[in-house]
C-alpha cells in the first residue's frame, strides 16, 4: 500500500529596522494525530506592507483565528476538509471585518480601512495527503516544481489560475477571494514565498537547490544565502510529497537505508583501497612464517645445549594447565602473571642472544640474494616497467591520502561555517526578542548561542579570532539582556590614600550638605570633602575610648556612628560626642537606621530588630519589632521606607511590614548576587540600591523585585560604600580609598 509522506521546511528572516518595509510571519500548524488525519496540515505566509511592529499583532490574530476555526471542526468525522477550510476562511474573514469596523485592533503607519486589503499579502493552504487547497491575496508567490520524464519543471500556480479564472473578486475586505485546489503528487514540490524572497533567489536557483538537496538542507542553504541582506524580511515554506511503499515483509525504511549506506561505504572503501596493500599484506605474512620457523629451529638448538636444570626453568607449562593445578582463584591469578613475566624475560633473553641475531642476519642475507637473483633474470624493459609501476603506486597512495585529508578539511571548514551561521542566527533572534520585549525567549536564544559557541573549534589563530569576536557579540547582547550599563571612566572626586602616611580603610561615606564625610575605620579618623572645591579636610576624634568605626548613618543634622565597643557616638560640627543608647549587653549589631525619630537596631545576635525611642542625649530602651521568630544571623544591612528591607550576605533581599515578613524575590538579576555588602532605600525613592564588590557593580531594583539596571565599572576594584543623590541623578562610590561619582541613567 502506497502512503504519501509530506515534508515541510521553512525559511524565515525578520528584522525591525528603518530598512524594512513590512511586518511578516509564516506558520505551519502542529495538529494532533487525529486532527491531521481528518483535516491535514494548515500552513501559510502573511505579510503587511508597513514596517510598524504593532501590525504583527494583526497577523497573529488572523493566524490564531484561522487555526482555531479550522481544527475545531475535527470532531465531525464526515465533514470534507475543503468544506471545513471554506467555512473557516469565511468565519475568519467575518471576524476580520468586525475587528476593522469596530476598531478592535490598532492600525499603525499608513494602514487604514481603505488601504488594508491592498497592504496585506497572504497565502494560506491545507495539505491532506496529496489533496491541496490554497487561498492567496496580492504579492505572494506560489510555485509547483513538477517532475517530468526528463527533468523538473517550475510552474507559477497563481498565473495559471488567473488565466483559467479571471473573475477576481472586488469585494471589500475579502481576504480569501482567490482559491485554488488540486493535487501535490510525489515527487513534486510546492514553494510558498513572500515577494522579497524572489527578489534575491531566482527561480532557476530554487529549482536546482530544492530538487538536489533534502528540503531542510535546502531551506538552510537559502537562509544562509539571505542572511547577508540585513534589514530585509524573507519568508518561504517548502513542501515535498513522497510516496512510501509499505509491505509487511520488508524491513523498515530507516533500517534499509542504514544497511544500504553501510554497504555503500564498505564497497567504496574496497574500490579505493590499492591492490598493493594486499601484496604487502601477503608478503609480510610470508616473512612472519619464515621467521617463526627460524625461531622454532633456534629453540631446538638452545634446548640441546642447556642443562636439565635450565630446561626445567625455561619450559613453562601452558596457562590452562597452570590454572587447573591451582587450588584457589588468587593463586591462579598469581601464577598467571608470573608466567607472563617469565615469558617476557625469556623473549628478551632470546633476542639478546648473539646466535639469534646471527641467524636473523643469515636469513635476511639469503632472502636478499634470492630476490637479487630473480631481479637479474628480469629483462631491463620489465625492470623499467616494474619501477614505473612502483612510482605510480606510490603516487596513487599519496594522492588518495592527500584528497582524503583535503576532503576532511573541507568538511571541517563547512561545519565551522555552519556553526558560525547558527550562532549568528541565535544572536539575531535574541536581539529581535529583546526588541519585542520578550526577555524570556531572548534568554533562551542567547543561551543556545553560548552552547553552540562552546563547541566551536579554535585550532588555529584565525578560528580563535572568530571565536573571540562572536563571544564579544554575545556578551554585548547579554549585557543588554542583563541591563548592564558600563561606567568606563567614573569621575574621581578625591584620593584619600595620599592623606595618610600609614594605611587607611574607608568603610563608610555619608553625603551631607554638599560634603562627603569619609570614615577611616583603621585609624578612627574622618575626612570632609567639599564637592564644589574638592578640598579635603582631615578630622581627628576627640574621644579616647571610641572603638573601631563599624557603621555610620546621617540622622537630621548629625552623623550617628556605631563602633566595636558596642557603643554610639555622634559627629556634629566636626566634633565627636558620646550618645547613650540602651543596648542589650549581648547584642551583636550588624546595622541600624533612623525612621520617624526612632532608632531601629539590627541585632543578629538575638535575631531581632529593636525599635528604640528618642530620649535625653540618645535613645531609650527598645521593644522587639518582629512579631514572629526570625532567623537573621546572615543579615548584613538594613534600610527603611514604610517597610524594613534586609540584605542577606548570600544575596537575598527580605521585606518586612509591621513586624511581619512579606513575600518578595529578586527577578532576572544575572549573575546572581554574591556577597553583597550595602543596601539603600528610603521613602523618597522608588528604588533599592545594592552594592556587590565581587562583581564591581551596583544593582538597582524596584520595590517589586524587578531588575531596573546594573552599573558596572572596572575602576571599582574594591568598592566599599556608596551614597545616592537622586535629586541630581548622581551616585558617589568609595573604592580603594578613593571617592568617585557618575550619573544615574535610570532616573527620568
Amino acid at each position: 500500500m502506497a502512503k504519501i509522506i509530506s515534508q515541510f521546511a521553512h525559511v524565515f528572516i525578520h528584522y525591525y529596522s528603518n530598512k524594512t518595509s513590512s511586518a511578516c510571519k509564516l506558520f505551519i500548524s502542529e495538529p494532533t494525530q487525529n486532527q491531521e488525519r481528518l483535516l491535514g496540515r494548515l500552513f501559510g505566509v502573511l505579510e503587511v506592507n508597513t514596517p510598524s511592529r504593532e501590525n504583527s499583532q494583526l497577523i497573529n490574530q488572523i493566524i490564531g483565528n484561522l487555526e482555531e476555526a479550522y481544527y475545531s471542526q475535527a470532531e465531525n468525522e464526515d465533514l470534507d476538509f475543503t468544506a471545513c477550510l471554506e467555512n473557516s476562511l469565511r468565519e475568519v474573514n467575518q471576524r476580520f471585518n468586525e475587528m476593522i469596523r469596530n476598531r478592535q485592533i490598532t492600525l499603525v503607519g499608513n494602514l487604514n480601512e481603505q488601504t488594508i486589503k491592498e497592504k496585506i499579502n497572504l497565502g494560506i493552504g491545507v495539505l491532506k495527503d496529496n489533496q491541496l487547497f490554497l487561498s492567496y491575496l496580492n504579492n505572494i508567490n506560489i510555485y509547483l516544481i513538477h517532475k517530468t520524464k526528463q527533468d523538473y519543471k517550475i510552474i507559477d500556480i497563481k498565473r495559471v489560475a488567473q488565466e483559467e479564472n479571471n473573475n477576481e473578486s472586488n469585494q471589500a475586505l475579502n481576504l480569501f477571494a482567490n482559491i485554488i485546489s488540486g493535487e501535490l503528487n510525489p515527487p513534486d514540490f510546492l514553494i510558498l514565498a513572500n515577494g522579497s524572497f524572489l527578489n534575491y533567489i531566482t527561480l532557476e536557483r530554487i529549482q536546482k537547490i530544492v530538487t538536489s538537496l533534502p528540503i531542510h538542507k535546502a531551506a538552510e542553504y537559502f537562509k544562509n544565502s539571505l542572511l547577508q541582506f540585513e534589514g530585509y524580511n524573507f519568508a518561504s515554506i517548502i513542501i515535498k510529497n513522497t510516496s512510501n511503499q509499505i509491505e509487511e515483509s520488508k524491513e523498515p525504511a530507516s533500517l534499509t537505508s542504514i544497511t544500504e549506506l553501510n554497504f555503500t561505504e564498505s564497497t567504496t572503501e574496497k574500490l579505493l583501497a590499492p591492490s598493493l596493500l594486499n601484496i604487502i599484506k601477503n608478503s609480510l605474512a610470508k616473512i612472519y612464517t619464515a621467521l617463526k620457523h627460524t625461531f622454532a629451529s633456534k629453540k631446538v638448538d638452545i634446548k640441546n645445549e642447556k642443562s636439565n636444570a635450565d630446561l626445567a626453568e625455561d619450559q613453562m607449562p601452558p596457562l590452562t594447565k597452570e590454572i587447573k593445578s591451582t587450588s584457589t582463584a588468587d593463586d591462579a591469578w598469581d601464577n598467571y602473571f608470573q608466567s607472563i613475566k617469565k615469558s617476557l624475560r625469556n623473549i628478551g633473553q632470546k633476542f639478546s642472544d648473539s646466535q639469534m641475531i646471527a641467524n636473523i642476519r643469515t636469513f635476511l642475507r639469503l632472502k636478499s640474494a634470492y630476490f637479487g637473483h630473480l631481479l637479474r633474470k628480469i629483462p631491463n624493459f620489465s625492470k623499467f616497467l616494474l619501477l614505473f609501476a612502483g612510482i605510480l603506486i606510490i603516487l596513487f597512495i599519496f594522492s588518495v591520502t592527500y584528497f582524503q585529508q583535503k576532503q576532511g578539511q573541507n568538511i571541517s571548514q563547512k561545519e565551522f561555517q555552519d556553526l558560525i551561521t547558527q550562532i549568528q542566527g541565535k544572536k539575531n533572534q535574541s536581539e529581535s526578542d529583546l526588541i519585542y520585549g520578550d526577555e524570556a525567549k531572548a534568554r533562551i536564544s542567547i543561551g543556545e548561542a553560548q552552547t553552540l559557541l562552546a563547541t566551536l573549534p579554535i585550532d588555529s589563530k584565525k578560528q580563535k579570532e572568530i571565536h573571540d569576536s562572536l563571544n564579544k557579540d554575545l556578551m554585548t547582547v547579554i549585557a543588554k539582556l542583563r541591563k548592564i550599563t558600563i561606567i568606563n571612566d567614573p569621575l574621581l572626586i578625591a584620593d584619600l590614600s595620599a592623606q595618610q602616611e600609614n594605611n587607611i580603610d574607608i568603610q563608610n561615606i555619608i553625603l551631607s550638605n554638599n560634603n562627603i564625610f569619609a570614615f577611616d575605620s583603621l585609624n578612627n579618623s574622618s575626612y570632609t570633602i567639599n564637592l564644589e572645591s574638592r578640598e579635603i579636610q582631615k578630622n581627628l576624634t576627640n574621644l579616647n575610648d571610641i572603638g573601631k568605626i563599624i557603621k555610620t548613618r546621617k540622622i537630621a543634622d548629625k552623623i550617628l556612628i556605631y563602633h566595636d565597643k558596642n557603643g554610639f557616638v555622634e559627629l556634629k560640627d566636626n566634633k565627636y560626642s558620646p550618645v547613650s543608647v540602651a543596648l542589650n549587653p549581648q547584642a551583636i549589631i550588624a546595622d541600624f537606621a533612623d525612621y520617624n525619630s526612632r532608632l531601629y537596631v539590627l541585632d543578629i545576635g538575638n535575631n531581632q530588630i529593636v525599635r528604640q525611642p528618642q530620649a535625653d542625649n540618645g535613645y531609650g530602651a527598645g521593644i522587639n519589632w518582629f512579631k514572629t521568630a526570625q532567623d537573621i544571623k546572615d543579615i548584613i544591612a538594613l534600610s527603611i521606607d514604610t517597610n524594613i528591607w534586609l540584605l542577606d550576605k548570600k544575596g537575598a533581599v527580605l521585606k518586612f511590614t509591621k513586624g511581619n515578613k512579606q513575600a518578595f524575590e529578586l527577578k532576572n538579576v544575572e549573575p546572581v548576587l554574591e556577597a553583597p555588602t550595602k543596601l539603600f532605600t528610603n521613602d523618597q525613592t522608588n528604588f533599592i540600591y545594592i552594592l556587590e564588590p565581587k562583581n564591581k557593580r551596583i544593582v538597582v531594583i524596584d520595590k517589586s523585585g524587578n531588575l531596573i539596571i546594573q552599573y558596572y565599572s572596572d575602576t571599582f576594584n574594591n568598592p566599599q560604600d556608596f551614597a545616592v543623590l537622586e535629586s541630581e541623578k548622581k551616585i558617589f562610590v568609595s573604592s580603594d580609598n578613593k571617592i568617585y561619582f557618575f550619573n544615574l541613567t535610570h532616573l527620568k
